[in-house]
């Protein structure tokens, strides 16, 4: 019979050898031999033994033969030759370093299973807290206000839904009364396509308060059949630093735009609106190309004319994404700057940050990225919303985020 056939035959004798072994030899023979032995085979002539320790095995036969040759006898009731070989390849473990590596891989599979659990939880549990919006409140300050000017800021909504036709959202904002509503851009997916779900909204926003309009990235390439950058525009217009003319990229037929402005919002595209708020006058800016390339040559002049006329009045910049801010050091952006795109970083790690942007990789915010919240530009506050995007699964501990701006005069 051979054990190795019979793998619940050899385990039940090799428990009954390694028993016996400990009963009839001292507790010294027992601990230092009793895990380094295995039996391989038995049969009519002879039981083979092999052992695997680390110490010579001239020294285990010499102590151990005898004993395991009782114990063979007494175990099959026979007298059998015993063999004892080093283990070279094969079964390279004793039995209890067997079970130890066993018990380590069931350790391992239930971590792994753990974390899969885990993260499994995680996700779904943020996928349904996105289900909802946090509201985010900032303060800041100026001397040109002489009561609070309350901003709301909407951001990559993405074509999102809070409540049938956004009722929820609305909802919150009409009872936040703010004096302006800020929409700085990827409201929807596509300018084309998703229309009626813009507009029905800019009819909503615009009985609130005076809403504005700035354009992301996704409705910049559903509008126009070329990117916003200098060396696109130039070539779309035949221009060159000597004859660029930036009002050229507003003659573009855009019923977008049309639409937007028909339902009561205002649509800016390195534009500026001038408004009341109760007794003061605030400047509005937008920024349509938004790319810092193209930034300064096609909107130096409006830009020039909003930063430098009319210093009084309280300035308002909106802009979809950040760079611009990251890229330039004037000096004066205006007194409040607003802008969104980077969805926060998708997901926000506790102590590190927000995780992952598309333009600044992992960790973003560790090389100087504008990602998420309140930052410096200029000497003035520019705060990046997270936007209200509440459809993808990997938006983790990054609620989607109504942003409210209060501006004090101290």
């Amino acid at each position: 019979m051979e054990f190795r056939n019979n793998i619940d035959e050899m385990e039940k004798y090799q428990e009954q050898l390694k028993e016996l072994f400990e009963e009839i030899g001292t507790d010294d023979l027992y601990d230092k031999w009793a895990d380094t032995f295995e039996l391989e085979r038995v049969d009519e002539k002879q039981v083979l033994i092999s052992y695997h320790g680390i110490f010579s095995i001239k020294e285990f036969k010499k102590e151990c033969k005898e004993t395991l040759l009782f114990c063979i006898y007494s175990i099959t009731g026979q007298q059998k030759k015993i063999k004892i070989a080093k283990k070279r390849n094969g079964k390279a473990f004793s039995p209890k370093t067997k079970k130890n590596i066993r018990a380590v891989k069931f350790f391992v599979l239930g971590m792994l299973f753990v974390c899969i659990a885990t993260a499994v939880i995680v996700v779904l549990c943020n996928y349904i807290g996105n289900r909802n919006f946090r509201e985010t409140f900032y303060s800041t300050s100026s001397i040109k206000v002489d009561s609070r000017v309350r901003v709301i800021q909407l951001s990559d909504l993405h074509k999102s839904s809070y409540g049938k036709n956004n009722k929820n959202l609305l909802e919150r904002i009409e009872a936040l009364a703010p004096d302006i509503i800020l929409c700085t851009g990827d409201m929807v997916n596509s300018a084309k396509t998703d229309a009626e779900f813009a507009v029905a909204l800019a009819q909503e926003l615009a009985k609130i308060a005076p809403s504005y309009y700035i354009y992301g990235n996704n409705e910049v390439e559903s509008i126009y059949d070329f990117p916003l950058n200098q060396n696109a525009l130039d070539k779309k217009f035949g221009f060159d630093d000597s004859n660029r003319d930036e009002t050229a990229l507003l003659q573009i037929e855009d019923s977008f735009e049309q639409k937007l402005e028909a339902a009561g919002v205002k649509v800016l595209k390195n534009e500026k609106d001038t408004i009341q708020v109760k007794t003061m006058t605030v400047d509005v800016y937008g920024v349509l190309t938004s790319n810092p390339s193209s930034f300064w040559s096609y909107s130096e002049k409006s830009f020039g004319e909003y930063i430098g006329t009319n210093p009084d009045n309280l300035k308002i910049t909106a802009v979809h994404e950040p760079f611009i801010f990251e890229e330039f050091v004037p000096e004066f952006w205006g007194d409040l700057m607003v802008c969104g795109h980077t969805h926060g970083g998708a997901m926000r790690v506790p102590v590190l940050g927000p995780l992952y942007t598309h333009e600044g990789g992992l960790f973003p915010e560790r090389s100087g990225d504008f990602v998420y919240g309140r930052y410096d530009a200029a000497g003035k506050p520019l705060i990046v919303s997270s936007g209200l995007e509440n459809s993808t699964l990997l938006r983790i501990n990054n609620q989607p985020e109504l942003v409210v701006i209060d501006i004090n005069k101290f």
